[in-house]
């Protein structure tokens, strides 16, 4: 994903506040992510504005987080649960056939889906949909004033790794992803690898 509207929204160096905004996170996991220096910062001790955070670390750290490359740095189930319970990690399934699923149970759906059709498909709520518009998660085009989501950037979003490591995922996601690896295990083979 394309970061650089940050640049132009944004200060060089922004407040704590400003970055668990921009990362879309709690404020407990941006204070965490600064204590243990996974984001760079200037931590003056302060009780109040205690840190200062340059905007392109933070820029760094969306890229790293959106490539995968965090999953070692932060501890599973951390942020979850109050912190009172660590989860158990995550399985990462194969996203190439896991996209092909999705596709395969969505053949009836139209290429080019409104925001409630993409919210049906996939189980999140219209203003999650439509943030992964806004933040160019998902391709839209705009029509007669609403967004038109591509049917194949959706399927895309939910079977990369950071689809699958959404922490609150949808329960519709959720029966997706079991559904897939049911499929995988019962044929003995990766979806979509049959020759037609």
């Amino acid at each position: 994903m394309n970061y650089d509207y940050l640049r132009n929204e944004y200060p060089e160096t922004v407040s704590m506040d400003q970055l668990y905004r921009i990362c879309h996170i709690s404020k407990r996991k941006a204070k965490w992510l600064l204590e243990n220096r996974i984001i760079p910062c200037q931590d003056s001790g302060r009780q109040t504005r205690r840190f200062q955070i340059r905007l392109e670390d933070i820029i760094t750290f969306l890229e790293r987080r959106d490539a995968g490359l965090l999953r070692g740095d932060i501890p599973p189930g951390i942020f979850s649960s109050g912190g009172r319970t660590l989860q158990e990690p995550r399985q990462i399934l194969d996203s190439g056939a896991l996209c092909a699923f999705l596709l395969d149970r969505w053949v009836d759906a139209p290429d080019m889906l409104t925001v409630p059709q993409a919210a049906f498909l996939c189980g999140y709520g219209l203003s999650t949909i439509n943030r992964w518009v806004r933040d160019g998660i998902v391709e839209a085009v705009r029509c007669y004033g609403s967004n038109l989501i591509s049917k194949e950037s959706l399927a895309e979003r939910l079977a990369s790794c950071e689809g699958q490591m959404i922490p609150t995922r949808s329960a519709l996601h959720e029966e997706l992803l079991e559904e897939f690896q049911t499929a995988e295990q019962n044929s003995g083979m990766e979806w979509g690898s049959m020759s037609l």
